[in-house]
């Protein structure tokens, strides 16, 4: 029988094949199958455009060369069993190396004369390749109008080339919407490009990606989406074909869409639906009991110098890791939502008092300081939290979360890890914020800035080794400005860098200034914004104000956060080491605030990491505290670099920073910060700090001090 029925697929063949013409001029080739797709035949066309033996053909049936469900298969092969005659359509033809195309199916049956067995005849024509002399290969409209499932193609950017009518019809968006713009495919519409780009980079790394998303549609309504991407090399460039299926009429899939409708895909947290619901469902309940309700809008601090540094996958890791810390803080009543990209939100479902909320936000930030492993490195976060309570600052979700997010901003431009309650002033800051912008721009005209200096100090000797240079405003109509406040305006106006040059130039003639009083053995570090450090030329100005003002190389040093030293590192990395040709030290400064790695300490030529402040203020009874200061001490010291605590203002935290061999220490605990004459009386009169029995913050009238106010912070 296996005789007959390839004796026959030789007769179609030597006859021809099938009647009717492929409509492209592609290549083709016939198979010959039974009822259920098991193939019997093929010609020698089939198998060079299949990539298979004629063996290796027959082995499988038709189902296994199309990339479709095996039940549109099955339809097709009986609908041409009917006796409907030529039947033709267009389905995703997957060759044997795994690429796929969209290929023409002209098929036929006929009858073995022996046992009137009924084989069909089927020509597969590859469209892609008859179009090819297509600028773009964007698969011709014509072909792809008649996939079922939307099917696109999108250039590198993820811009639609071309699209077919079922994308219309799933989404909603007409084809003139679409065309050249991000295909809508992703939760929301505010999420939608980060989706699309996530899949094609992934695509572009590994060939081809399939994935179920949670997608919207124009009117906004959540479906689940079967999504395949591969890309495509052609002459014009990397292409991507994108075809997905609306799965909503699934009914095993109900249940999967009431949960993408309701929580993040990525975190399994509540979205923004979710916690609506629930925000309204406890404000009653609050109204009822006579108790009170707290919004925390939490911000991840520096999260873009992560996915910079150790990519995307271990951004999502990192948000994963956040999310399961949150919920084991929070109580059973209480939600936990992401809202979207690093932020998040947590409903404090029934407290007693407002202030209730700063013990959770204390709880999360702490239990965000615990190191963490990513991609092999160890990683310290922490996070920027504001704060917004029910009834008091709004009765809605969308009040509490824009109230809690002005307070996140605030706690954001104070420094970072920490929190802020929401203040109905913050609303009527706008004005104060322009007049601040305004004077801004002129202040150093005007010589308003002043730069102040605080000791540096041995803590085994007491002796001061050096001096950091703070920037201040004092500005006649708005009084002494924070540099919390103005330091942001100054980075997002371009001022940062005139301003940073003359704090950097006024530091190194104070420096060489007491070296000629004979305090030849101190240093200055002086603070480079994000701004600043990423000019290409800083090099060099560094070096034309150490000659303008004769200050060694050695007697300097920049302190740098560890976002920016992440911040494309291949040029980071040359200007540190031109730095270090200079004799220049390097600080790395807040470190543990941000997104610290072992790698990156190990590869750029640092000289010394500060122990932030907020890590600091936790010694000795803090233990997560405590065991990041020992880790980071214990970390520096292995890799040769030396380590300067910030902020120590008691006698404790001294003691304990210096037991556990902190080698420097800055604080109001030795010195509050001082205009150069009362700078150079502390040198004077105090050979040993701290001070004993008795604080060295009196007896400087004309120093003003403000704790955690440095340049570029």
């Amino acid at each position: 029988m296996d005789e007959l029925r390839a004796a026959a697929g030789a007769e179609i063949e030597a006859a021809g094949g099938l009647s009717a013409e492929p409509v492209t001029s592609g290549p083709s080739g016939l198979v010959v199958v039974e009822r259920d797709g098991t193939i019997v035949h093929a010609d020698s066309a089939a198998c060079a455009l299949l990539g298979h033996t004629h063996t290796t053909l027959r082995a499988l049936d038709l189902a296994s060369l199309l990339d479709v469900e095996p039940s549109q298969v099955d339809t097709f092969i009986a609908k041409v069993a009917s006796g409907h005659g030529d039947v033709t359509t267009v389905m995703p033809l997957q060759r044997a190396d795994g690429q796929i195309c969209a290929a023409e199916l002209s098929a036929t049956s006929f009858a073995l004369p022996a046992d009137d067995e009924m084989l069909v005849g089927v020509r597969l024509s590859d469209l892609a390749l008859g179009a090819r002399n297509v600028g773009d290969l964007s698969l011709a409209n014509t072909l792809l109008h008649e996939v079922d499932q939307a099917a696109l193609v999108v250039d590198a950017d993820a811009r639609v080339l071309s699209l077919n009518q079922a994308y219309t019809e799933i989404t909603g968006h007409q084809s003139a919407e679409a065309l050249g713009r991000q295909p809508c495919l992703g939760e929301a519409a505010d999420g939608a490009e980060a989706t699309v780009e996530r899949l094609i980079a992934q695509a572009r790394q590994k060939g081809i990606v399939e994935c179920e998303i949670a997608s919207h549609r124009m009117d906004g309504s959540i479906y689940p989406a079967q999504v395949k991407i591969r890309s495509v090399a052609t002459e014009n460039g990397l292409r991507y074909a994108i075809v997905f299926r609306d799965r909503s009429a699934d009914q095993a899939y109900e249940e999967r869409i009431d949960y993408l409708a309701h929580y993040d895909a990525l975190t399994g947290l509540a979205n923004r639906t979710l916690i609506e619901k629930r925000i309204e469902a406890a404000r009653l309940h609050a109204a009822r009991e006579g108790r009170f309700l707290a919004l925390l809008f939490l911000d991840l601090d520096g999260f873009k110098a992560v996915n910079d540094s150790l990519g995307h996958a271990a951004g999502d890791e990192l948000l994963r890791l956040v999310a399961r810390r949150l919920l084991a803080i929070v109580g059973e009543r209480d939600t936990v939502a992401r809202q979207g990209g690093d932020e998040f939100v947590v409903l404090l479902d029934s407290i007693a008092r407002p202030r209730d909320a700063a013990y959770v936000a204390g709880k999360i930030m702490a239990a965000l300081k615990v190191p963490l492993t990513l991609e092999g490195q160890t990683v310290f976060t922490t996070a920027s939290i504001g704060i917004s309570c029910y009834p008091e600052d709004g009765h809605d979700l969308a009040v509490l979360l824009h109230n809690a997010d002005m307070a996140m901003y605030r706690a954001k431009r104070l420094g970072h890890d920490r929190y802020e309650y929401y203040r109905p002033e913050m609303n009527e800051n706008a004005h104060w914020v322009l007049s601040l912008r305004n004077n801004l721009h002129q202040a150093l005209e005007r010589k308003e800035f002043r730069v102040y200096y605080q000791p540096f100090v041995d803590m085994v000797t007491g002796r001061v080794t050096g001096i950091e240079a703070l920037l201040r405003w004092q500005n006649a109509e708005l009084g002494m400005v924070s540099p919390a406040d103005f330091i942001p305006i100054a980075e997002e106006t371009g001022l940062i860098l005139s301003v940073g040059e003359w704090v950097l130039r006024e530091a190194c003639h104070e420096l060489k200034r007491l070296h000629g009083l004979g305090y030849d053995d101190l240093r200055v570090a002086v603070n480079l914004s994000a701004r600043q450090f990423r000019q290409t030329d800083l090099a060099q100005r560094v070096l034309e104000i150490l000659e303008e003002t004769g200050l060694e190389g050695r007697f300097l040093e920049l302190e740098i956060t560890e976002t920016v030293l992440m911040e494309q590192a291949g040029t980071t990395l040359e200007t540190l080491y031109r730095l270090e040709q200079m004799g220049v030290a390097v600080a790395l400064d807040d470190f543990g605030t941000g997104y610290s790695s072992l790698n990156y300490l190990k590869r750029f030529p640092i000289n010394y990491l500060k122990i932030d402040k907020s890590f600091v203020d936790g010694i000795p009874a803090e233990e997560g505290d405590v065991t990041i200061t020992r880790t980071i001490i214990g970390m520096a010291r292995s890799l040769g670099i030396r380590v300067t605590a910030e902020g120590v203002e008691t006698d404790d935290q001294r003691v304990w920073l210096r037991d556990k061999q902190c080698e420097e220490a800055q604080g109001y605990l030795f010195s509050i910060p001082l205009v150069p004459d009362d700078l150079q009386w502390l040198l004077a009169q105090h050979a040993v700090l701290p001070v004993q029995d008795q604080t060295v913050h009196t007896g400087f009238p004309s120093s003003m001090g403000c704790k955690d106010s440095r340049l570029g912070q």
